[in-house]
């Protein structure tokens, strides 16, 4: 709802929209909704993103990227320093989508500030569901973009409130992640000590994506993992591209180490084997 409603008050009908190709769908939702110029650049491709606004910016009022800040299917962080430099060589906004951020990367400030580094992201969007644990969306801009949002955006317009006990649940979300960043880093560091033992590619973040390919493969793996006690997810077309059906593991602060190391071995000695 929030994507759907801050993309087209942004862009309108002559704006030009650059979006991830691995996008969340509320994404791309926003950006068609918008009547604006849409155009995929290739998955964490600055260079590509750089080519379509030197190819098109100049047909267009106004410019936006949007992307991911953790992408939820492959749980690895887009590269926002170097997507805001781009944006303000083309003088366009850049907005990110930390839904997968908030809370637990970068200490729980979020995927802007991953690396022990701040990177002003000058529309940064996400959920108070997932980490915060409540409901509803989130927008932090500049007062101005904010007033503009209560003015135009319809889907915060035509939408009831948020119930008073969910923001009240969000802001003691926020209160603990802001008091205990300690606890906020333990689901990526869980999950970098599952793929360190499992043998896969150091975890970004608290998503950790084990690929099988084929989907009835991935479906049975699934099954394989419930009978050992393990809730994992088989993810297939058209959620990702064929060919690439995964298992999909997020981790969290109170999942058990010696589970890990569990679940660890399994998925190294009985799926990837």
């Amino acid at each position: 709802m929030a994507n759907t409603g801050i993309i087209p008050t942004l862009a309108g009908r002559n704006g030009l929209l650059l979006l991830d190709e691995l996008s969340h769908a509320c994404i791309y939702a926003g950006a068609q909704l918008s009547g604006g110029k849409v155009l995929p650049f290739h998955h964490n491709d600055v260079d590509h993103a750089r080519e379509l606004l030197a190819a098109h910016r100049a047909a267009h009022d106004r410019a936006l990227i949007v992307t991911d800040g953790v992408f939820s299917m492959d749980g690895d962080l887009a590269p926002i320093a170097d997507l805001l430099a781009v944006a303000d060589e083309y003088d366009a906004w850049l907005m990110s989508d930390d839904a997968h951020g908030i809370g637990v990367v970068g200490g729980g400030r979020g995927s802007s500030f991953a690396g022990n580094t701040h990177v002003p992201v000058p529309l940064q969007m996400g959920t108070l569901s997932k980490a915060i644990g409540s409901y509803g969306g989130y927008l932090c801009a500049s007062a101005p973009v904010i007033e503009l949002m209560r003015n135009r955006a319809r889907t915060l317009i035509y939408s009831t409130g948020l119930p008073p006990a969910s923001v009240a649940a969000a802001i003691a979300a926020l209160d603990l992640i802001e008091g205990e960043p300690g606890y906020a880093a333990l689901p990526v560091h869980k999950a970098k000590a599952f793929t360190s033992r499992a043998g896969l590619p150091e975890a970004q973040s608290p998503i950790v994506p084990v690929v099988i390919g084929d989907e009835q493969t991935a479906l049975g793996a699934s099954r394989y993992l419930e009978d050992e006690g393990f809730l994992v997810v088989a993810i297939r077309p058209p959620t990702v591209p064929r060919g690439t059906a995964r298992l999909r593991l997020t981790f969290t602060a109170r999942h058990p180490d010696d589970e890990i190391e569990r679940l660890a071995e399994i998925v190294r000695h009985k799926i990837l084997m």
